[in-house]
């Protein structure tokens, strides 16, 4: 087992447990082909070599309300009959998650979030803009 460890917890999500997540389990958002045109135009492939991951992912599942809405105002393909596909969607951490599965590792560590306000609080303390990357 090869675990992609987060160098750091934001303070301010304490109250979520950090979990180890299989890759195998974890279905991007966005599609492979659209992760690595930004890996490479923004340069994350160094950034993850030389820094690794600054923080956790954040993970549901489909089941949620919020989620559905999501991805139908988005026209994902993750949506089939009215009803997302189930599996364990990744919303903050989808290159982290395909840089894991490009270099090897088999696990990967983030938050499990269930409510549209959990997103929005792992979000804003994890995600780091394409200009803020660590290089």
């Amino acid at each position: 087992m090869k675990i992609l460890i987060a160098n750091e917890y934001p303070d301010l999500l304490k109250k979520y447990k950090v979990e180890q997540f299989a890759l195998d389990d974890l279905i991007c958002i966005p599609p492979d082909e659209w992760l690595e045109k930004r890996m490479k135009e923004f340069g994350y492939e160094d950034s993850f070599k030389k820094h690794g991951m600054k923080y956790p992912i954040s993970v549901s599942t489909g089941e949620h309300d919020w989620v559905l809405e999501r991805f139908k105002r988005k026209n994902l393909p993750h949506v089939v009959d009215g009803k997302v596909k189930p599996g364990l969607y990744v919303h903050s951490g989808n290159k982290r998650v395909y840089w894991a599965r490009q270099n090897g590792y088999t696990h990967i560590e983030g938050y499990m979030i269930n409510e549209r306000e959990d997103k929005a609080m792992t979000r804003a303390h994890t995600h780091i803009s394409h200009d803020r990357i660590p290089k």
